[in-house]
């Protein structure tokens, strides 16, 4: 196993071996995903991650032979499931529907002053088709519909990759065909207003996921009721940098989107 293999084996089990240095690393991930799938909290499911520990430590008997297959061990436990709080689907969804509002209105304005200025013609403006507010609202319903059932949807995703994927490019297919034959005029609209409109809801938007990110609002890290060798404090652990590559990316996504195509279409105006 090369440097580089042992350093991602290490960083994918850190959890896991820190936790559980008696139970197989497998075994234990294994175990970990099924209970967050299962919406266990973090206190309950490092509670009962330390449970297998102990019995392993004490007996010295693999995992898989004292409770078996860690998915089936998992579900038998029956751990109650986090309450979800008032704020939780706005705390989770408001930053990326903020933001991907914020790129689509932004991308509607400046497309409107590119072929205005192209075609020399009258003031740019946006007419605002039953396409543009369907891809909208279909975009906010349908991470809606993933939150509320995520533990369902990101089981399938793990259960068939490939599958998942093939869904969700169709998906997005059909969204952006929808746009484009729906299109209707509801109403049109001064250009540059709603690219003004668009760039300050996309950086509010990005705004509040540096919040969310900073305060670790969303974050719930699996706690071991007992000490752990070489463990300090470790609701204070940092993040490893898988996590934050992952948290960046979701913060900046759509803001490297904007960028991306505002470059294109400056490229386009400029010829």
């Amino acid at each position: 196993m090369t440097r580089t293999s042992e350093r991602r084996t290490a960083a994918r089990y850190e959890v896991e071996r820190r936790l559980a240095p008696h139970v197989d690393e497998k075994w234990a991930e294994a175990f970990v995903i099924e209970l967050r799938l299962l919406d266990v909290a973090g206190d309950a499911l490092g509670a009962a991650l330390a449970e297998v520990e102990s019995h392993c430590a004490e007996s010295g008997e693999p995992a898989v032979a004292a409770f078996g297959d860690p998915v089936t061990y998992a579900r038998s436990l029956d751990l109650p499931a986090q309450r979800e709080g008032r704020w939780d689907a706005v705390a989770v969804l408001g930053p990326v529907g903020t933001q991907f509002v914020g790129l689509l209105v932004l991308g509607w304005g400046v497309a409107s002053i590119v072929l205005a200025r192209r075609e020399g013609g009258a003031a740019p403006s946006v007419e605002v088709t039953f396409g543009m507010v369907a891809l909208l609202v279909a975009f906010e319903v349908a991470i809606l519909v993933f939150y509320r059932h995520s533990s369902a949807a990101l089981r399938r995703v793990l259960d068939r990759p490939v599958v998942s994927f093939v869904v969700l490019t169709a998906l997005m297919t059909a969204f952006a065909v929808g746009a484009v034959l729906l299109d209707g005029v509801l109403v049109t609209l001064p250009a540059w207003p709603v690219a003004v409109v668009g760039a300050l809801v996309l950086v509010g938007g990005t705004a509040w996921s540096l919040v969310q990110a900073r305060r670790g609002t969303l974050e719930d890290p699996i706690l071991s009721p007992v000490p752990t060798a070489g463990a300090v404090d470790e609701e204070r652990v940092e993040k490893d940098a898988g996590e934050r590559l992952l948290s960046a990316s979701v913060t900046w996504i759509f803001p490297l989107l904007a960028l991306a195509s505002l470059g294109a279409t400056w490229l386009v105006a400029g010829r």
